[in-house]
């Protein structure tokens, strides 16, 4: 059976740390959720900070932000 998301709408001025804590927000409540970051699709079922950072920058996120130091 397939699962069934419910899509969370990020804002333009939110962060990937911030799409990532939305997503772990609704995976603490046992709800499976996904959104869409930069062209990037995230689930809550899977997403990790780093992952979300590799994903979307090639980065990890400690490297991403010595790179924009």
């Amino acid at each position: 059976m397939a699962k069934v998301y419910s899509k969370v709408d990020f804002t333009p001025g939110d962060t990937i740390e911030s799409a990532v804590n939305q997503l772990l927000e609704h995976k603490d409540k046992g709800e499976l959720a996904y959104g869409v970051f930069n062209g990037v699709r995230l689930h809550s079922d899977t997403v990790t900070m780093d992952e979300a950072y590799k994903e979307i920058t090639g980065m990890t996120k400690a490297d991403f932000c010595e790179y924009i130091k």
